[in-house]
């Protein structure tokens, strides 16, 4: 099932941003068009450090609704091939309806983001940040440790703050 070859290129030629933005151009549901998503994002490039596409990270989970998530992404793995619009066959596209972008926490920055939140007709934009304490805390401290010292000189984010902010589609 999975050709090694092919993989280790893939490995050595794109980076996992370059992957899931693969993964977000082959989606295309409701209003939602990845294609557009993916294009806006490689235009303004500036306004993100990553991105993420995927079910619902924070979904509550008293029903196993954040594992029934990661199963139903896992099965369209596992058997999702390609196919030409022509064909009777199709498969179940990798099932994120969820993207979360990781940025500076600056006005004019996040208001930027947040208005390709409208252009791309997302269902909801949600915003994490320093007001919910312990997460915007964790976040701070995370990135500091993750990425102080991995640049030469100061880091990117050493003396700024982050936020996450999450757009869904129905």
């Amino acid at each position: 099932m999975l050709n090694l070859a092919k993989i280790q290129t893939l490995a050595q030629e794109y980076s996992p941003q370059e992957l899931f933005a693969a993964l977000v151009w082959q989606r295309r549901f409701n209003e939602f068009n990845g294609e557009e998503v993916v294009r806006d994002l490689s235009q303004h490039s500036h306004l993100w450090a990553g991105f993420l596409f995927t079910k619902p990270i924070f979904a509550p989970d008293e029903h196993g609704l954040s594992f029934g998530g990661l199963v139903d992404t896992l099965l369209a793995m596992a058997n999702y091939r390609p196919m030409p619009e022509s064909s009777i066959i199709h498969f179940v596209a990798y099932p994120g309806d969820t993207l979360y972008i990781l940025t500076e926490n600056q006005d004019t920055i996040v208001s930027q983001l947040l208005d390709l939140g409208k252009k791309w007709r997302a269902d909801s934009v949600d915003i994490t940040d320093g007001n919910n304490e312990e997460y915007g805390l964790r976040l701070q401290r995370r990135l500091q440790m993750r990425l102080q010292g991995g640049l030469e000189g100061e880091s990117f984010w050493e003396q700024r703050d982050g936020v996450v902010i999450t757009y869904w589609w129905d």
